[in-house]
């Protein structure tokens, strides 16, 4: 056990196991933590919260009251394997879940998201970076999502699902195909709406994706695509 004399942790935390916690750590009342767990400088976990490794989290992560990281894979039959590495900068809100993975490169969570309550990231998900993820929404096992993207609340999205980057889920939509970098998709099942113009225009561009980023991200879609990709119609 590595504890940073910088860090805070309430008296009643229970800690067990190799377990390795970084400098300005804050940790709240009632937390359980089972080695091997790495918590990286400056991050804060809130009360009641469960971690249970392998789990590797970066730093300047806040974990809000009540969320489990760690619990064994949702898949049945199958043993826990990899580990839980959650990147830098990221929000996890209330009630919040993220499962052990069954392959070794695990689940896994890039930097800067932003998890709203009762999200559910089930085994071997794979999340790039500046992600929004909103209440109740539920990610089955192997689902890949790049970076930027949005997805809105009560969405459920099927297992094995690639949601590209930058596109924007809508709330209560069901994700049965996979979705295309820069789309505007709704309903059940879910149908291309339009073009997310709010992330286009942020990123300089016009009334239809385009350029080497957008280009960058279609390639990493196709070749990481495991479903049948939604139809985009031609204007």
């Amino acid at each position: 056990m590595k504890i940073s004399e910088s860090s805070s942790i309430h008296p009643t935390v229970v800690i067990e196991g190799e377990v390795e916690i970084g400098p300005s750590v804050e940790i709240g009342p009632f937390c359980l933590i089972k080695g091997p767990v790495k918590i990286g400088e400056r991050s804060i976990l809130a009360s009641h919260c469960v971690i249970q490794g392998p789990v590797e989290i970066g730093k300047n992560n806040r974990i809000n009251p009540h969320c489990i990281i760690g619990t064994e894979p949702e898949s049945r039959g199958q043993q826990s394997s990899g580990k839980i590495r959650i990147g830098d900068g990221n929000i996890l809100t209330e009630q919040s879940v993220i499962t052990h993975g069954t392959t070794p490169e695990g689940t896994q969570v890039g930097n800067h998201n932003y998890f709203l309550s009762n999200v559910h990231i089930s085994h071997d998900c794979v999340l790039g970076n500046n992600i929004t993820v909103a209440h109740n929404v539920v990610l089955g096992g192997n689902v890949l999502i790049q970076d930027g993207a949005t997805i809105g609340i009560a969405a459920a999205i099927h297992q094995n699902s690639t949601i590209g980057a930058y596109s924007m889920i809508g709330m209560n939509s069901v994700v049965t195909k996979d979705v295309p970098p820069f789309a505007l998709v709704l309903g059940n099942p879910i149908k291309f709406k339009k073009w997310n113009s709010y992330q286009m225009e942020k990123l300089g561009m016009a009334e239809f994706p385009s350029g080497e980023l957008y280009e960058q991200y279609l390639s990493e879609f196709h070749s990481i695509s495991k479903r049948d990709i939604l139809h985009i119609p031609e204007e």
